[in-house]
């Protein structure tokens, strides 16, 4: 399955869509004084650009496989992405 960042005509399952079901819930959620109310929504944005893309990545790992050189030979592996949530 590929990786798709989406577009606003193919949205679900797009790492967009991963990233706005990241942002949903933080929109509700109380933030320590943080200084401007500007400040606090940046931090929301960026804490669901992050977790959404690696969500995102996460759900399609099986697409990202690294290609390398080593020994003489070509070799490909594939990636296991571990992910720390807290």
């Amino acid at each position: 399955m590929a990786i798709r960042p989406g577009t606003l005509g193919t949205f679900n399952g797009s790492m967009a869509h991963a990233i706005e079901t990241e942002l949903a819930p933080l929109l509700d959620t109380a933030l320590p004084a943080l200084g401007t109310p500007e400040r606090r929504d940046t931090r929301r944005l960026f804490v669901a650009i992050a977790r959404g893309v690696v969500a995102h990545l996460q759900a399609h790992q099986t697409s990202l496989d690294v290609d390398y050189f080593a020994d003489g030979v070509n070799r490909s592996t594939s990636v296991d992405l571990v992910v720390d949530w807290t």
